[in-house]
């Protein structure tokens, strides 16, 4: 297809998204009255994450692994960074100064913060190994041979990291069930925040019947589930002609897919402008914590079933990246206040991230010819699947 066509199968896809979002989340708000707002927000944190989960999976399936790991960061980090700062601007700008009630919030960063060593052991054991396994090589004359066991070096640390994923991706799914189970036990609302399921944001009186909302519901979301096939197609023909880098189509593109309803976003906006800026911050945490523990463990025990090599193992740039927005979100509600001023800081970074994958080297490749692997350079060792170059110039 052209690149008019194809831009016009991206948009009416995103917007047929937006309003099945919407009609999917009024059918759920319709469950309210019979259910309640706890197990609703329940069945919600285990059915929310299924159009980014069915979008990825798409993208995993076509091979497209480096796209599918900016992805998860980029949604992340447009929660953490794009979507926290706009509701911090829109509330400082009505409200000035806002309070913030510390308890579920900051128990959200601080588990945030603890899923980030998921992200950060990969990067290290990738360095550490590949640099203690070359050293322990003996020296070579033939430039072949020493190529050859470089090559050997790269596969087995790739292996490694990937049997390492696979285990942490089971733990961290079993973290995710504590969280459920804690949200449940406490009513705190830690996954799915109660500012989705209360006050103005649901219904009070049922209108039609449960079992009607129920249905409905699944209908909506296997209609979004095709319309993010669809998109996962549009959105790498888009890469490939406007040669676009994997990690800026994961960054940029694929989180545009994958908060396509806005319902949260919309909420959280909302929220932030009534000066409920605590239930906008535990919103925006609580999708975070969706992909980084439910979402992406799941990606990884995908590839390992398709036989893809998706693992936790990032960039470096990545990995900093990452971390170190998790962190300045930390610290910027640690004083349980927050101005405009702050959600312009916050834009700012996610910008400069945005701006960082955009001149990033590697250009998207075609699934059939590399699968959106990053294509490395030195020692040409990245044969090993997702990952295996970036040791390469080790």
């Amino acid at each position: 297809m052209s690149k008019g066509l194809n831009v016009l199968v991206f948009l009416l896809n995103l917007l047929a998204m937006m309003h099945l979002g919407k009609a999917a989340g009024a059918c759920l708000e319709e469950l309210v009255p019979k259910l309640g707002a706890s197990i609703v927000s329940i069945f919600d944190a285990m059915t929310s994450s299924s159009v980014e989960l069915s979008v990825a999976a798409f993208a995993l399936i076509r091979g497209m692994v480096r796209v599918v790991q900016a992805a998860m960061l980029g949604a992340i980090l447009n929660n953490l960074l794009l979507m926290m700062g706009i509701t911090f601007t829109v509330g400082g700008f009505y409200h000035h100064e806002q309070p913030l009630q510390a308890d579920t919030t900051q128990t959200g960063m601080n588990l945030l913060m603890i899923v980030m060593i998921s992200y950060v052991i990969p990067v290290a054991l990738d360095v550490t190994l590949t640099d203690l396994r070359i050293d322990a090589l003996p020296a070579f004359h033939n430039q072949t041979e020493l190529f050859e066991q470089l090559r050997g070096v790269h596969e087995q640390v790739n292996h490694d990291i990937l049997s390492i994923s696979k285990i942490m991706a089971v733990i961290m799914l079993v973290l995710y069930g504590c969280c459920l189970l804690y949200q449940w036990d406490s009513r705190s609302f830690m996954v799915t925040p109660e500012g989705k399921h209360s006050d103005e944001f649901t219904v009070h009186k049922r209108n039609v019947h449960y079992w009607f909302a129920g249905c409905a519901y699944a209908v909506m979301l296997t209609a979004q589930i095709y319309s993010a096939n669809v998109l996962v197609h549009s959105v790498e023909e888009l890469g490939k002609q406007f040669e676009l880098n994997d990690s800026f189509v994961g960054f940029v593109l694929l989180p545009i897919v994958l908060i396509a309803d806005l319902q949260e976003e919309v909420i959280a906006v909302k929220e932030s402008r009534a000066n409920h800026l605590d239930r906008s911050i535990a919103l925006m945490i609580g999708s975070c914590m969706q992909i980084a523990l439910l979402v992406t463990p799941l990606l990884v025990l995908l590839g390992w079933i398709i036989g893809q090599p998706m693992t936790f193992r990032f960039t470096l740039m990545e990995a900093v990246i990452l971390v170190g927005s998790v962190m300045i979100v930390n610290y910027l509600i640690q004083d349980n206040t927050t101005n405009w001023l702050e959600g312009c800081m916050l834009l700012a970074a996610f910008f400069m991230c945005a701006l960082a994958f955009y001149y990033d080297v590697t250009k998207f490749t075609d699934s059939e010819n590399g699968g959106g692997h990053r294509q490395n350079g030195g020692l040409g060792v990245g044969g090993g699947g997702e990952g295996g170059g970036e040791g390469g110039g080790h």
